[in-house]
């Protein structure tokens, strides 16, 4: 599926998702200012994305970081445009992981890219300049694109999608996604184009609750750990109930995986 819209006559976005019974499973936002979009998508939404891209000029990409429902589109790209992304991201985008049947479903495979450039520094749309900046947590090398004069940050996943962050990926980094949240907060951002849920405004309260739950969250796993009590057991006490689909994604997402991030990760951590 595949669904356009604009904000502020500046920033088109455009939303990608896998359908199951004419609806969208979970849409991704990619984000275009004039020829530059950041994020290519979902490849189960390659031919629609495909059909967009005839009558658009997009001469950069820059992708946020490697997973698949933010570089399913991008060989779309690899003839007519220029892509950046991060060495790791680079080396996931040009021979992706085999995924399984539920990641196949939920967002698709993604398929090879190549000629792939290295990021710079900052980024010239017409009279606007977006800073590069570091958003690592969720995962290790994951940028986004600051424009600190119209007090704009494209943060792909910097901030969960929920309140409550119940489930981590292995390579996420908890304790650093709270310390990025923390400096995305201090920018004071008066729009933060948000990659799962759109553009949101003023969005200072939207963060604060995220960084509150994941801090008071790490305080309660670790008085529990000092009490002696397991990784199951804390699981056990939390009494966290994950989504439906975890065990389909066969160890990809877990509580667990959250516990053991807030306990033995620190936010200074490679």
């Amino acid at each position: 599926m595949i669904e356009f819209g604009e904000y502020n006559n500046i920033v088109s976005y455009i939303k990608t998702a896998s359908e199951l019974n004419n609806e969208a499973i979970m849409w991704v936002y990619s984000y275009k200012i004039d020829d530059i979009m950041f994020d290519a998508g979902c490849a189960n939404a390659r031919n629609e994305l495909k059909e967009y891209l005839k009558n658009v000029n997009i001469e950069k990409l820059v992708v946020s970081h490697y997973h698949e429902d933010h570089f399913g589109g991008a060989s779309l790209f690899s003839k007519d445009s220029l892509i950046f992304a991060r060495p790791e991201t680079r080396d996931v985008m040009s021979n992706p992981p085999k995924l399984n049947e539920f990641f196949q479903w939920a967002w698709g495979q993604p398929e090879p890219v190549e000629d792939i450039q290295s990021i710079p520094e900052s980024i010239m749309v017409g009279e606007m300049t977006f800073e590069v900046i570091e958003l690592f947590g969720h995962s290790p090398e994951m940028i986004g694109l600051y424009e600190k004069e119209r007090g704009w940050l494209f943060s792909a996943d910097a901030v969960p999608l929920p309140t409550r962050k119940n489930i981590a990926m292995p390579e996420e980094n908890v304790p650093m996604l709270i310390e990025t949240m923390e400096r995305i907060h201090k920018l004071k951002p008066k729009v933060l184009f948000d990659s799962h849920r759109g553009p949101i405004e003023n969005p200072s309260d939207h963060i604060l609750k995220r960084i509150e739950y994941l801090k008071n969250l790490q305080q309660k796993i670790q008085g529990m750990h000092n009490e002696g009590m397991s990784i199951q057991e804390i699981e056990d006490q939390l009494e966290i109930v994950p989504p439906w689909y975890m065990d389909l994604t066969e160890g990809r997402f877990g509580v667990d995986l959250l516990i053991k991030s807030l306990l033995n990760e620190k936010a200074d951590s490679e």
